[in-house]
């Protein structure tokens, strides 16, 4: 597949006819679905427009009310905070829906591609701020039957890579059994190695290179500005990850500004594009804020149409 040029759509009043058009006239050539824009009709022309797409799988993010276990914190509260509520990583029946649920979708609509996000222990990363005391972010899961499995590893550090890393390769063989030419995506929590003292492994259990062994491409989710990072964080991450020797890395970025009030103006996000772009490719959060502002729209379409 050439460079990929994408979008994550969330809102289904923005796959209409008329929208895709418009993603087709400013160059892109792969569409990231939600679940919650998800329908066949909208599947079928995709495809037969020649855009490759991919259908976001949540994993251990709690999106019904079926998952009663939510995963432990150390002092003993629920991993939740605003809409981010995990599930107990060890919670066999929450693994068993979301595998049921992935293969429905498959058979349903017969995606090109999947992609695995929130396959990470519980954190807020997106309201994080840079000086946060690593000592203070949260850790889970520590209910009993975690800390049981936990005890068998030499580290906590070492049982969170280890689980990150099988459940995805499970949910990866079980893609691949159903449907062995689907291209397979992980979304990658934006942190470098070093960041908050090596928080990424020890705290949300993404070991980069092992789960870039199992999977067509990472897509980290290099959204600078709700980071409240410089854009040129986006060229430390993207470097940081050629160094852990992860190949096929497709940087995600924002189009604007989001869990900010302060504006992320279009230069800013038009330094990020081509930033982004010296990667395997770009999808951009969200096509519903890019598609409403005529600016970034044409600098989106000039960038990609010099490739």
């Amino acid at each position: 597949m050439s460079k990929v040029l994408g979008v994550k759509v969330y809102d289904p009043r923005f796959c209409t006819e008329s929208y895709i058009d418009l993603m087709q006239e400013i160059g892109i050539n792969t569409v990231f679905l939600g679940r919650g824009v998800l329908n066949e009709t909208l599947c079928k022309e995709l495809t037969q427009r020649g855009l490759f797409w991919n259908i976001v799988e949540p994993v251990f993010l709690i999106t019904d009310d079926k998952t009663k276990t939510l995963a432990t914190t150390q002092d003993g509260t629920e991993a939740s905070d605003d809409w981010v509520r995990f599930a107990c990583p060890t919670d066999k029946e929450h693994l068993e829906r979301v595998q049921s649920r992935i293969k429905e979708d498959l058979r349903k609509y017969n995606p090109p591609g999947v992609s695995f996000d929130f396959i990470r222990f519980f954190q807020f990363w997106e309201m994080t701020m840079p000086s946060a005391d690593p000592k203070k972010l949260p850790r889970t899961c520590y209910c009993s039957r975690c800390k049981k499995e936990a005890s068998r590893f030499a580290s906590e550090t070492d049982w969170r890579k280890s689980l990150i890393t099988e459940t995805g390769k499970n949910l990866a063989s079980l893609v691949r059994k159903e449907k062995p030419d689907v291209r397979i995506g992980i979304h990658a929590v934006p942190w470098t190695r070093n960041l908050f003292n090596g928080s990424r492994e020890s705290m949300i259990g993404q070991d980069f290179s092992a789960l870039a062994s199992l999977c067509d491409y990472l897509t980290p989710m290099a959204y600078h500005h709700m980071m409240h990072m410089d854009v040129s964080y986006i060229k430390d991450l993207l470097s940081d990850m050629t160094d852990e020797g992860c190949p096929n890395i497709v940087m995600s970025i924002q189009s604007k500004e989001a869990y900010r009030t302060d504006v992320m103006d279009a230069d800013e996000y038009e330094k990020a594009l081509k930033l982004a772009l010296k990667s395997d490719g770009v999808l951009i959060y969200k096509w519903e804020d890019l598609c409403a502002d005529k600016k970034r729209l044409g600098m989106t379409k000039a960038l990609f149409k010099g490739l």
